[in-house]
């Protein structure tokens, strides 16, 4: 890639990381709970640089998080070792999110997020803003794409559209050989 256009994508991605943490930041006061976390920084990193990626993908992202989020929660309630109820939610994390088809790497550091956390926060004070702040990356993430790079988001790798002639003709060559084949 070109250092202009290298210079450009990357400006603007940041451009576009600011703007994230400004209004997730701003949301915190007004809300009062904390929509945004290290590891949805690490989401967002993913879904403007690396859009494509099999694990950026919406359902990846949403309820990888969830998934994590919930299993550190339940975590607490019911291990009362906090070493011990660490250790079995960030495996079972990943045993779990590999087996959901939900694998997403930022959410496998929910578990550590919130075993650093307050242990009296209500469960809903994790998953509530966990919830809402996959949804929002997941919403700019498609918003920024939209306008900046003109795709939309999700998108998997570029399928080659074929011209309609094109496709004819090779049907059409392909029956011509099967008929003169012997």
């Amino acid at each position: 890639m070109h250092l202009k256009h290298r210079l450009r994508d990357a400006t603007l991605a940041g451009l576009a990381a600011f703007t994230a943490v400004i209004i997730l930041s701003y949301l915190k006061s007004w809300t009062h709970f904390m929509v945004l976390s290290a590891p949805l920084g690490a989401t967002l990193v993913l879904l403007l640089l690396l859009p494509s990626a099999p694990l950026s993908r919406p359902k990846h992202v949403i309820l990888g998080h969830l998934l994590t989020t919930i299993l550190s929660v339940l975590g607490l309630q019911f291990i009362p070792d906090p070493m011990i109820g660490l250790a079995v939610c960030f495996g079972l994390s990943f045993t779990l999110m590999v087996l959901t088809d939900t694998l997403h790497p930022p959410a496998g550091a929910n578990p550590i997020l919130i075993y650093l956390a307050d242990p009296e926060l209500a469960p809903m004070d994790f998953i509530l803003p966990t919830l809402f702040g996959t949804l929002f990356m997941v919403g700019f993430a498609s918003i920024y794409h939209y306008i900046f790079t003109h795709r939309r988001y999700p998108f998997g790798p570029k399928i080659a559209k074929t011209n309609k002639t094109e496709e004819h003709l090779q049907n059409h060559s392909d029956i011509t050989k099967t008929k003169r084949a012997p």
